[in-house]
């Protein structure tokens, strides 16, 4: 190392050493008012519900302000930084600290925040006590900073993730720079660095370092000093705005120009309320009065009136005229003494400032602004130990730490305690969750929706595995609760082990949604229905057992509601008096009461009726073991439905020799079925996608379709023909193509003529904006009036005009998304049989000759374009068939997918996208790999979400996926931080689709379509006979009986070559039977 170098590090060290030595003390006082404040800022804001902090529903909330917006901007590159333009730097100074911090020490975003923020109030109370220590001697210095510390500011402020903190220290250090300066010489550095510092977090609080330079430099120093200060910041903006894309720049005139919808004229009530504000809420907290919020709901607005001084209580009184007597004090001294010329410049002409500023601009509410208010009025106090009447000065100041102390965390406390019963319900729940965590609570696991097909959302009923229940979607939870002879609770409904429960459905051959089974080693629980709007729980338990059963009714259920009353009138518990709860004899013992009193669970009363506007109610009912309970679950108001399909379950009767392959075949029908809202599918649970997908809508009702449910398609294919291109609230290439494949493949099953003239206008409209967007490469998707746009809350997530981009233009192929291509060459097809069989010759030459073209251009752009993008392999076989040609090249690319998704025992390896797989297990179907279809159904029954019921699972949505308000679930108490969204109909689709073609598809990539029996059968199922009825294929009804040495098939509609799956012996005699009844097949008109 240059000993010039080492020399210098060598002086520094021996410097910091000799000032440490000399100001250890000072430096001692200093670190435990930081320290102690640190720690004790961080476990209040502890106390501060989560969803304060990150739910942008909550926005406003907390007096104001945009703690949600900006936890993200501060967590988070892909934030929304539409306030950037009045903190500059802002999110490039906190990012890299929480961010550093999270990792470091392994804490989740809300915590590393917090502790961030009560970070920086440890360096803010240690740098008042700099300030006044430059003013005064130790005595006064702490006891000015511990009042800093007390303050309703500090209080309310260091607790959340704002920028009030950061700001009002750049503020504070522009003070402590000035009042250091008039004892020694500064360097001009510290000047542009605080300068610096003040602008990037807010660009009002620029006065202070403005005038701690002019103060402190002759106006051409002054200048140079603030023209380097503002060429750093922009440096430091462009730094900023590689990592946070969205970022504005902060110093344009937009920015002022946009800040004047937060500017009014000065009335004078508002300037009262802004000087009252100013002067009293900073330090002492009036009491808080909490009312709704119009535009918030489930949120309460804070307020406190400015002007009713001492309202919170008695301390509140002391602390208020304790600190008028000081600041009048303070005042006196400020004007009085001749000490700190520059300091008070600077300190009075920022205070006049703020109120200049501030009584004009968000004059509403200023205490949001307080913590930059803070340091300036503590600081003027401070000017009261320079008179005569210091020791008064000093006793007010100390009175005041006492009495401002008690009354604002009294305030807090009440406020953060009220805080916990706001919120949506779901932030209820997680809040009760978090107050009472040895209490039980929800499974959030693997729950499944039984209903009537078509019935709102809302009115759904939904089980968790082991028998939890909600009759409907924000209604309240049934569970089943096993105690000992002494009360003491062994087991819930919600915490048996999922490898502990089975289940299964029963009675699939009504009308009614089926029934539903659950055995565990405490007890068996069937829930049916029996009307429309009543349910019926059986319950049996041992004689023997050492438990005993007991039904809980609570808020919380797979989808809860608020409990707000109860009546217990000695048969029939009434709840929310419109559900009526009838055991078939009298329980033991039934207990009302609230689950948020200490020992809810064990205490004993004789009330018969409950009442409570917070709904947190439970009724128990303690039930005799060894005997079967019957009770009946009744809604005084059942509401309709407008689909009524004949059954709910598939129409195909099967005689096959795996039990568990038949079950989950009939419930992927069944569960599609009650998935159906109106006359729209959803992709999943109907309460997590509040719209139609027209993506995953197509597969399922073309799996309704294939499975029999004709007239329920029909009444479906509504939406899919009125829709070009949005896919729930996207636009999207491909959606064209999907609905024409839907629509298409239920009138080939239709085989009605004046369905397929009905279809008509809509196919043709579809197939020319196909090629269209096939013989153009003009960017965006284009608009036609006949496409419909979903409400969306937020416009801009709808836009007709996109910008492609994706891939170079290739032609013959759709250059806005090149997977689009492949599902556009099966429309193309598919619309051409259909304009054949409505008499338009024309079109359907010409649209096949443009698929034959497509298919083209694909196969010859493959390697360069297709043979990486993963719809190639999900897609290009089945259900396009585009990949005819290079079905080589996509085998291939199959085998490399293969090997990468699974382990050496061919099991899935994680994590697993289930439609994906299933999609890319049906691709393999059609090239006859059927070990490799059934090593993936093997899996996904090992591994289902609800066991023995055949549901699955997608990923939840991703921010920008769509509105988070689009889910309904944060309006009830149920399904809490689920892993994943459960049930997944497009997963269900594509199970019971593979699951058909297994036992017989059409061929379409052959010479002429062929009939393909048993695609998917396995070798040792041929040793039993077996049997299939009523399988729709290629607009026929397709039934076969295997023998054991003969195939028999009979088919009613289109005649097709018949061959049969790898699994058959070679020359397998096939026998093709005359149908009965030679007619197509008919569904009602």
């Amino acid at each position: 190392m240059d000993k010039s170098i080492a020399f210098r590090f060598q002086s520094i060290r021996y410097f910091l050493a000799k000032w440490l030595n000399q100001h250890r003390v000072d430096t001692s006082i200093a670190l435990i008012l930081a320290l102690g404040f640190t720690v004790v800022t961080y476990l209040s804001a502890q106390k501060i519900p989560p969803p304060i902090l990150t739910d942008f529903y909550a926005q406003d909330v907390w007096f104001g302000s945009d703690i949600p917006t900006v936890f993200g901007n501060i967590t988070s590159t892909q934030s929304d930084f539409g306030r950037n333009n009045k903190h500059p730097l802002f999110p490039l100074l906190l990012f890299p600290i929480i961010f550093g911090l999270g990792k470091l020490l392994h804490l989740d975003l809300v915590s590393a925040a917090r502790l961030v923020t009560a970070l920086v109030g440890g360096v803010w109370i240690g740098s008042l006590y700099v300030l006044f220590r430059q003013m005064r001697p130790r005595l006064d210095a702490t006891i000015f900073s511990l009042l800093g510390g007390v303050s309703a500011a500090a209080c309310f402020w260091f607790v959340v993730p704002e920028s009030f903190s950061s700001g009002s220290l750049s503020m504070l250090l522009g003070l402590v720079l000035v009042a250091v300066a008039q004892h020694q010489k500064v360097s001009p550095v510290w000047y542009v660095a605080v300068s610096a510092f003040s602008v990037s977090i807010t660009i009002t609080n620029w006065m202070v370092g403005l005038l701690a330079t002019f103060v402190s430099f002759r106006w051409k120093k002054a200048l140079q000093i603030t023209g380097v200060t503002f060429l750093i910041v922009n440096f430091l903006w462009i730094i900023q705005r590689t990592i946070f894309r969205n970022s504005g720049y902060p110093f344009s005139l937009k920015t002022f120009i946009g800040e004047k919808k937060f500017i009014s004229a000065p009335e004078s009530d508002s300037v009262l309320g802004a000087l009252a504000s100013f002067a009293y809420k900073t330090i002492v907290m009036p009491a808080i009065e909490l009312s709704d919020s119009v535009i918030r709901p489930g949120w309460p607005k804070l307020s406190a009136n400015p002007l009713a001084l001492g309202s919170g209580g008695f301390w509140g009184i002391v602390a208020a005229l304790s600190w008028t007597a000081l600041l009048a004090l303070g005042i006196w001294g400020f004007f009085s003494t001749k000490q700190h010329p520059k300091l008070r410049i600077v300190l009075g002409l920022t205070i006049l400032g703020q109120i200049l500023i501030h009584s004009i601009y968000g004059a509403a509410e200023t205490f949001i602004y307080s913590l930059h208010f803070a340091p300036l009025l503590v600081a003027l106090a401070a000017f009261s130990t320079l008179t005569r009447w210091r020791w008064i000065g000093l006793a007010l100041a100390g009175l005041l730490v006492l009495s401002a102390g008690i009354n604002n965390r009294s305030q807090f406390n009440q406020l953060t305690a009220a805080l916990q019963t706001y919120g949506t319900p779901q932030q209820q729940v997680q809040s009760q969750m978090r107050t009472r965590p040895w209490d039980p609570w929800l499974r959030n696991a693997g729950h499944v929706v039984l209903a009537t097909p078509g019935s709102r959302a809302e009115e759904k009923a939904y089980y968790e595995p082991g028998g939890s229940f909600s009759p409907v979607a924000g209604s309240f939870g049934v569970s089943i609760w096993m105690v000992d002879k002494d009360g003491n609770l062994k087991a819930t409904s919600d915490s048996i082990g999922l490898d502990k429960i089975q289940q299964q459905f029963t009675d699939l051959s009504r009308k009614q949604p089926p029934g539903l089974l659950a055995k565990t080693e405490f007890y068996q629980a069937a829930w049916s229905q029996t009307k429309p709007g009543t349910w019926q729980l059986t319950l049996n338990t041992p004689a023997n057992s050492t438990t005993r059963p007991v039904l809980m009714i609570r808020s919380v259920g797979p989808a809860g509601g608020a409990v707000n009353s109860l009546n217990w009138d000695g048969q029939r518990l009434l709840i929310n008096d419109r559900w009526s709860l009838k055991p078939s004899a009298t329980p033991v013992k039934v207990q009302l009461g609230s689950e948020t009193s200490p020992g809810w669970m064990k205490e004993s009363s004789t009330a018969k009726e409950w009442k409570d506007g917070r709904g947190w109610g439970y009724g128990r009912l303690e039930l005799t073991p060894g005997q079967t309970w019957n009770i009946e679950l009744a809604n005084f108001t059942p509401a309709p439905t407008n689909l009524n399909p004949a059954k709910i379950s598939s129409d195909l009767v099967l005689n096959l020799p795996d039990s568990e392959f038949v079950q989950s075949l009939n419930a992927q029908v069944t569960h599609l079925l009650m998935g159906l809202v109106g006359n729209r599918t959803r992709p999943g649970d109907p309460l997590n996608y509040s719209l139609p997908y027209l993506r995953e809508g197509a597969y399922q009702m073309v799996a309704l379709a294939r499975a029999g449910q004709l007239d329920l398609a029909k009444q479906l294919s509504g939406y899919f023909a009125e829709t070009d291109f949005i896919n729930g609230i996207h636009p999207e290439a491909e959606i064209p193509a999907l609905g024409i494949w839907a629509l298409t493949a239920v009138a080939e099953q239709v085989n009605q003529p004046e369905y397929d003239r009905s279809l008509w206008p809509s196919i043709q409209r579809k197939a020319e904006l196909i090629v269209d967007m096939l013989s153009t490469n003009r960017p965006g998707y284009p608009v036609v009036e006949n496409s419909q746009i979903p409400f969306s809350e937020y416009p801009d997530f709808v836009r007709m005009d996109l910008l492609a981009g994706k891939m170079d233009d290739v032609p013959g192929l759709i250059t806005i998304d090149p997977s689009a291509s492949i599902m556009s060459y099966r429309a193309l097809l598919d619309a051409a049989d259909l304009a054949a069989r409505v008499n338009q010759p024309a079109a359907a030459k010409r649209w096949r000759s443009e698929a034959e073209r497509l298919q083209a251009a694909w196969g010859k752009a493959f390697e360069r374009l297709f043979a990486e993008n993963s719809a190639t392999y999900t897609r290009s076989l089945w259900p396009s068939g585009i990949a005819a040609g290079n079905q080589k090249e996509v085998t291939q690319g199959l085998e490399r997918r293969w090997n990468q998704a699974h382990d050496a025992n061919g099991a899935l390896r994680q994590p697993v996208v289930p439609h994906l797989n299933l999609a890319e297990t049906h691709q393999w179907l059609l090239l006859g790999e059927s070990d490799r279809v059934w090593n993936t159904l093997k899996w996904f029954w090992q591994n289902q979400a609800s066991p023995g019921l055949y549901t699955w699972w997608t990923d939840p949505l991703k921010p920008g996926d769509a509105p988070r308000s689009f889910s309904q679930w944060q309006w009830f108490r149920g399904w809490v931080n689920p892993p994943h969204v459960t049930p997944h109909y497009w997963t269900t689709a594509e199970m019971l689709l593979l699951q058909l073609d297994m036992l017989a598809y059409a061929n379409q990539a052959a010479s002429e379509p062929t009939l393909v029996i048993g695609a998917g059968i396995p070798a040792q199922w041929l040793a039993k006979p077996m049997s299939v009825k009523g399988l729709l294929v290629g607009g026929s009804s397709v039934s076969w009986d295997w023998d054991g040495k003969q195939m028999n098939v009979q088919i009613q509609g289109k005649k097709m070559p018949i061959k049969l799956g790898s699994a058959f012996p070679a020359n397998t005699p096939v026998n093709a039977i005359a149908p009965k009844e030679p007619t197509p097949a008919t569904v009602k008109t």
